[in-house]
């Protein structure tokens, strides 16, 4: 479970971060002092939890948490304070913990147990159609994407079945026609963003695994037509007539592949 952090106390902090080592569900991806930052930071990263002080000086708590809920709506809030009670309008907010400082491994683990609950509840089923023309779906609806190229990359990036992709790769593939130049590695970074955010925003971020150069799935997160069939399943099997992600020539030797693996199905 990826987390964040927001308190401009570096001590309290540091023993979040410190009972955090000892939960082997979180993973504090990002510690943060003043809330500009955390939201600066929230609007381009997929995360699970926010752990937010609740009483920091000069910052509305509540609209710190409600901004981050915009931008992620299914990320879980927990808040701490070192005051006797919380703000009648944090509490409104309905976070899954309210936390008193120090905050200890015990009730820290607490809070990612309810977070985790909560998040496998809302979590919506997603499928990638592969035969025909490539589509995602989010609990039954196709996800409109506004990028046409981040679209084609998370077609790239499922062709490959769960194995790394580099920004080398993707450029060679989405731009072949384009040089490998600065210009062209900053369209790359750019488009990987907004597939991040697209995904995000539309309850599916989880099935993308980012680093700086290198891209992947989980596939544990989606099912998919094409991993169906390779996995046996006759009635999906039966349902590709010879066309497989039509819309990228790049998916036609893959075409090929799978109308000979059917003739031995």
């Amino acid at each position: 479970m990826k987390a964040i952090v927001v308190d401009e106390d570096k001590s309290a902090v540091k023993e979040i971060r410190l009972a955090a080592n000892d939960i082997d569900e979180l993973d504090i991806v990002g510690m943060f002092y003043d809330g500009e930052a955390a939201l600066k930071y929230v609007e381009n990263n997929v995360l699970d939890l926010a752990i937010l002080n609740a009483n920091m000086h000069g910052v509305d708590s509540f609209n710190l948490g409600s901004k981050i809920k915009n931008m992620i709506p299914d990320i879980a809030l927990v808040y701490t304070t070192g005051e006797l009670s919380f703000p009648i309008n944090i509490i409104n907010l309905r976070a899954v913990a309210y936390l008193q400082k120090p905050c200890k491994v015990e009730a820290l683990k607490y809070a990612v147990d309810m977070a985790a609950l909560l998040l496998k509840k809302k979590k919506k089923k997603v499928f990638a159609r592969t035969f025909g023309y490539f589509d995602l779906f989010v609990s039954g609806k196709p996800i409109m994407f506004k990028s046409a190229k981040a679209k084609e990359l998370l077609a790239l990036l499922i062709d490959r079945q769960g194995g790394t992709v580099t920004s080398d790769q993707i450029i060679g593939t989405l731009w072949e026609d384009r040089p490998n130049d600065v210009s062209t590695q900053n369209l790359c970074s750019k488009i990987c963003k907004t597939l991040e955010k697209e995904l995000r925003d539309n309850g599916a971020g989880d099935m993308l695994v980012s680093s700086r150069s290198v891209k992947c799935l989980d596939t544990d997160q989606f099912e998919c037509d094409l991993y169906m069939m390779l996995d046996g399943d006759k009635k999906t099997a039966n349902r590709y007539i010879g066309e497989y992600m039509a819309e990228y020539s790049w998916a036609e030797n893959k075409a090929a592949l799978l109308n000979k693996y059917l003739q031995n199905f």
